[in-house]
């Protein structure tokens, strides 16, 4: 079965934070992509292309542009794979 850990250290490439700040100044993205009304946005961390979709599936907030795909994450301070997110991916692929 694959774990949480597994599932990150496998799809969950590098934050991008700042890239994705540094992308909205020179227009290469627009905000209503980047910025939702529903969510708070801490951190973008790029992902696979199998891993962004997973997260689509979850109702998880992912851009696809420029030949990348960025997850928006919704909480801070704790371990990538700790969040719930993970753990409902693992139990559907075991």
């Amino acid at each position: 079965m694959l774990t949480e850990k597994e599932l990150v250290n496998n799809h969950v490439l590098h934050c991008q934070s700042s890239l994705i700040d540094h992308l909205l100044s020179r227009g290469m993205l627009f905000e209503d992509m980047v910025y939702s009304d529903n969510e708070d946005i801490l951190e973008w961390w790029l992902v696979t292309p199998w891993l962004a979709r997973q997260l689509q599936e979850q109702d998880e907030t992912v851009i696809e542009q420029h030949n990348c795909r960025w997850w928006g994450r919704t909480c801070s301070g704790q371990a990538v794979y700790m969040d719930g997110v993970f753990d409902k991916i693992c139990r559907q692929h075991a």
